[in-house]
């Protein structure tokens, strides 16, 4: 039985690209061309849910998929997940990596290799303290790019460019959103139910 991928596509540089490129580039540009049809397309309300397990310890529930996350022993919690600071951290680096190898797909152009590295600062004064002279957050943050490429050094850097222009998660955390805490539910304290 002969394999559905077209083997023959190749990139700007004459090589050959992979089914993974290609399957990339082609769900791009079908995508690229209903939003310029349909601006409105896409436009949507996510919702995460999490909800207190035992401790310090959360489960955040989205669609299929959830993710625990719990607080070093410091601050009484088990170290049995990721930080929801080292979540933003990984939210962060996989959305840029994820953004360079859609645009390199997108503009024909070779990758062997991604790595993108955050860095965060921060004062843990900030979070606890109201009197802190810290912000409870982080107090930079940075991050690092290396993509392997036989492409000139000119075009990955015009990729990256592009790619961090249109990161949705390097937006969040650089553009002041609005946040709003929304109306709770009926509280169940003192055991009412």
């Amino acid at each position: 039985m002969a394999d559905a991928t077209n083997h023959d596509t190749t990139d700007r540089d004459g090589s050959r690209l992979e089914p993974a490129t290609d399957r990339i580039r082609l769900a791009v540009t079908r995508l690229e061309g209903a939003v310029q049809r349909k601006p409105t397309l896409g436009s949507s309300t996510m919702v995460s849910t999490t909800t207190s397990t035992d401790g310090l310890r959360c489960v955040s529930q989205e669609g299929g998929h959830a993710v625990e996350t719990d607080l070093g022993p410091v601050l009484g919690g088990d170290d049995s997940g990721p930080t929801p600071s080292a979540l933003l951290r990984a939210a962060l680096g996989s959305c840029l990596t994820m953004g360079y190898r859609l645009r390199a797909a997108r503009n024909g152009i070779h990758v062997d290799g991604i790595r993108v590295e955050v860095a965060t600062d921060s004062a843990i004064g900030g979070m606890l303290d109201l009197d802190s002279a810290y912000p409870p957050g982080f107090l930079e943050i940075g991050y690092r790019v290396e993509i392997d490429s036989p492409a000139p050094v000119e075009a990955i850097e015009r990729l990256v460019d592009e790619a961090d222009r249109l990161s949705p998660v390097l937006d969040a955390v650089t553009r002041t959103n609005r946040v709003t805490r929304l109306p709770s539910g009926p509280s169940t304290a003192g055991g009412d139910r």
